[in-house]
């Protein structure tokens, strides 16, 4: 299993994939290039360094209902 730095940040939670020291970054880079080449959909900046971040989505709980072979969604 992997170690994972996660963040919390304005309610939800983040994996950390990368740290990049912003100095170390070219003054007109571009941020979508980043993400892709990250895998990252956001970046944080602190302290002089960038988080590529993956944003982890909210759990959703389904059920296999056998009767009907059909996936139950709950609220």
């Amino acid at each position: 299993m992997n170690n994972y730095q996660i963040i919390d940040y304005n309610n939800k939670k983040y994996i950390v994939k990368r740290i990049i020291k912003v100095s170390k970054l070219k003054p007109d880079f571009n941020q979508q290039d980043l993400k892709g080449w990250t895998q990252s959909d956001t970046l944080l900046k602190k302290d002089g360094y960038f988080y590529c971040c993956e944003t982890i989505q909210e759990a959703e709980i389904i059920t296999w209902d056998n009767q009907t072979a059909n996936v139950q969604y709950k609220p």
